[in-house]
């Protein structure tokens, strides 16, 4: 695909003094406020509807999908796509189904930067005042015809991004708030509230090769942030250390547990990797990895209404003859008993390829999840509905069960 992006110039000083104020406006809740000369510090543009040069015909690839599920009826995915692969180009596609997910709109909405800024790694959420959020990680991306790795796709602080709608029922109709950044990092799974009604988020920040820029050596890994005035200000609570596992992309799960104490459950170089806080998040027991045999990718770990845990992941618990089976295989598990067992192994896709679960849940218990496969080459986000039963056989057996189905896929028509 070509590149439709123009590369950022930097506004004169009396724009600068404007931009100044108008951030001061715009942003009062970010984490660390913006520079007025931050290229990142802009709002992307909203698209509706979403350009044809957008089309499944004329994107590349597409994957790391999010979905949440407002009410038996209305559910909502977003992914991202943009160039050939993860990189300056990238741009968020939103999509929803009025019927429980059995059909699904095309794309009618889609986030951009006109620029060299990327938005990546997005998730949905929905807030006990029942808003639905949009959240998107945020930062400069490079141009260099031969950047690679990292350089490429990451400035080395990124920002966590999100904005709301409070008629999630609306549909394409909905109405959002405007954008805004809200802390530093990158959150590639959902916040939750605990039992003492904070919002805390799952933000990493990720410590790679030559950043553009440089943080406190405190300010990476896999952070927890806390709200306690319902997603207003943020600020961070605190982190374990992981640096001897390879926790540079940590895409981390949080779970509180009957005692009260926190699991925190994220991507490391080889596996899981978890960790306990006994203090709300503030103080970490030193990350140790798990037996849970995981290639690197993202898992998604979350109470459900029930008060059981569930567990989605590529393969079965402890791996195939102690091995992990890559990408492939995206499977459901459940715990009864917080974490220390896992029952059940509902496969949702056995094939090759497939990655980055995520889900939702309805107050009835269903459970609603996504996923991607062959990013590259068909492009499918997927999309299927269970329940726990369904994971206890390990096979679909209650009326509410959809299996694997296909959100959107690519046309490899024409470019």
């Amino acid at each position: 695909m070509a590149s439709t992006k123009r590369n950022f110039r930097c506004r004169t000083i009396p724009a600068l003094f404007a931009l100044f104020f108008f951030l001061s406006a715009a942003f009062p809740y970010a984490d660390e406020p913006a520079a007025p000369n931050d290229p990142a510090a802009f709002p992307p543009t909203i698209y509706k509807p979403v350009p044809e040069k957008w089309s499944e015909s004329r994107r590349s690839w597409q994957g790391i999908p999010s979905i949440e599920v407002t009410s038996p009826g209305r559910v909502w995915t977003v992914w991202y796509s943009g160039g050939d692969g993860e990189g300056y180009e990238n741009y968020l596609l939103v999509a929803t189904s009025g019927d429980g997910g059995a059909t699904w709109s095309p794309p009618f909405m889609a986030l951009d930067r006109d620029d060299a800024i990327r938005l990546f790694d997005p998730e949905l959420w929905r807030d006990p005042l029942g808003r639905l959020w949009l959240f998107w990680a945020q930062g400069e991306g490079s141009t260099e015809p031969n950047a690679t790795g990292f350089q490429l796709t990451c400035d080395g602080r990124v920002g966590v991004w999100g904005m709301f709608t409070d008629n999630p029922e609306a549909g394409e109709d909905a109405v959002w708030s405007a954008p805004r950044r809200l802390c530093d990092g990158v959150m590639m799974n959902k916040p939750i509230v605990d039992s003492r009604g904070r919002w805390l988020y799952p933000v990493s920040i990720w410590q790679i090769d030559k950043p553009k820029y440089i943080l406190p050596d405190d300010a990476y890994g896999a952070n927890v942030y806390v709200s306690t005035d319902r997603g207003g200000r943020l600020r961070r609570l605190g982190a374990p250390d992981g640096k001897a596992l390879g926790t540079a992309i940590n895409e981390h799960s949080l779970v509180e547990l009957a005692d009260g104490r926190l699991w925190l459950l994220a991507r490391i170089n080889e596996g899981i990797g978890e960790a306990f806080s006994e203090d709300g998040g503030a103080t970490w027991s030193k990350m140790t990895k798990t037996p849970y045999k995981q290639s690197p990718s993202r898992t998604q770990t979350r109470r459900l209404v029930s008060g059981n845990i569930l567990f989605l992941k590529n393969g079965p618990i402890e791996g195939r003859d102690g091995k992990d089976v890559g990408r492939s295989e995206i499977t459901a598990f459940l715990s009864e008993d917080d974490g220390r067992t896992w029952i059940g192994g509902l496969i949702l896709d056995a094939r090759d390829k497939v990655s980055y679960p995520d889900f939702g849940q309805t107050p009835d218990g269903v459970i609603y999840a996504t996923w991607d496969r062959d990013r590259f080459g068909e492009g499918e986000i997927l999309f299927a509905r269970f329940t726990e039963d369904d994971v206890r056989a390990g096979r679909y057996v209650s009326e509410k069960a959809v299996p694997a189905t296909v959100v959107n896929r690519l046309e490899k028509t024409s470019k």
